[in-house]
């Protein structure tokens, strides 16, 4: 099961052969402003895990999202403020990636149709990209032309409902959007409304809600991340409030919760933040980790391949503060972490059973909010 378990997920996380013996590129996305921020480049040693000081990739002002195109050397952006021509909008941005340097070129841009765009990804045959606006509580389609530009979104859907944290949940938030193995479905996590929402994609790119609607979060848990495991058959979602994951049968589809685990320490106060944040897969292993912004953890959890249950195992300080995003190298022995708080991006090295040790490897980045490595489609 678990050789099964470890082609399915590698196939998922990289299409392209990674040589071990060459530096792997990665790019990280700020919250920082123009003039000091923007998209970085960097490269990680995936013999020692050295990494070289980073350079900016392109000047962009909050571009905090990122993600690859499956085929093209294009990466995509999102902005929750975007300078235009005439004014400042959420929206979305191509870039060419120069294959020599590395450096990204803009191809076009589109609104993002909402306020506070926060995620963005694109479908595994190219045809789509898809984001979420936290701000606004809504999600947008866009179709992708041969050469990876963006053309005008072919759907923009304004989600609704509420939850029971009336600070965080009194109003729709959606948070990340994922297309299912299939790529007939974009899901959407709405950390406001308790909901991943479910839509069925049309041929002519509308989104219609699919059956049933969504899969329904433990009350007040804030859905922010999720992911599906390699074989499709659960859903795994992050609770950024009440820091949760919890699992949810996708093969055949049930709207409620199998299984729920706490991401945190045994014991801890109910009124200690958790801020849980970002939640991945090990590419070789049964093995999951999350993100936890109260304590600045990475949280390692053991993964049962029959249930779908999670079960936490140990956690370790972030080598910084306020972990918001974080990436696993493709041979998986090495984790990479993107500190807000702290401008920094630390490495971690990974055992042959998914155990973290720090190392002294770290460099400046202003505001890092999201990483993604070179053949990362995820």
């Amino acid at each position: 099961m678990k050789t099964i378990f470890a082609i399915l997920l590698f196939g998922l996380v990289s299409s392209n052969t990674v040589n071990a013996n060459e530096p792997l590129r990665f790019y990280i996305g700020t919250g920082a402003d123009a003039d000091v921020g923007g998209i970085f480049l960097s490269s990680i040693n995936l013999q020692t895990g050295t990494l070289l000081p980073p350079e900016r990739a392109a000047a962009a002002s909050q571009n905090a999202f990122v993600a690859l195109h499956p085929n093209l050397p294009v990466l995509y952006s999102v902005a929750e403020l975007y300078s235009g021509d005439d004014k400042k909008v959420a929206g979305i941005t191509a870039w060419k990636i120069d294959p020599v340097t590395g450096h990204l070129t803009k191809i076009n841009h589109q609104p993002a149709g909402g306020t506070g765009a926060c995620f963005v990804i694109a479908r595994g045959d190219g045809g789509y990209a898809a984001l979420a606006n936290y701000g606004s509580g809504s999600i947008s389609l866009y179709p992708l032309q041969k050469d990876g530009s963006l053309d005008a979104a072919t759907a923009n859907v304004q989600h609704e409902g509420t939850g029971p944290v009336e600070s965080r949940q009194s109003e729709p938030h959606a948070h990340s959007v994922r297309f299912d193995t299939t790529g007939h479905r974009l899901l959407a996590a709405d950390l406001g409304t308790n909901d991943i929402f479910i839509y069925d994609i049309s041929t002519d790119g509308k989104l219609t809600p699919s059956t049933p609607p969504s899969l329904i979060a433990p009350p007040g848990s804030g859905p922010r991340h999720f992911v599906f495991s390699p074989d499709g058959r659960f859903v795994l979602s992050l609770g950024e409030l009440d820091g949760t994951i919890s699992t949810f049968s996708f093969d055949p589809v049930n709207a409620n919760a199998i299984h729920t685990a706490s991401t945190m320490v045994e014991g801890v106060p109910e009124d200690a933040v958790r801020a849980s944040a970002e939640i991945l897969f090990h590419p070789k292993l049964p093995v999951v980790y999350c993100s936890n912004r109260g304590p600045n953890e990475i949280a390692t959890f053991d993964f049962d391949t029959q249930t779908g249950h999670v079960t936490r195992r140990s956690a370790i300080a972030c080598g910084g503060t306020t972990p918001r995003n974080f990436r696993l190298t493709p041979d998986g022995r090495f984790l990479l972490v993107a500190n807000q708080g702290s401008n920094n991006v630390a490495v971690f090295s990974v055992d042959d059973k998914g155990n973290l040790s720090p190392t002294d490897q770290s460099i400046s980045v202003p505001t890092p909010m999201c990483i993604k490595f070179i053949g990362d489609r995820s």
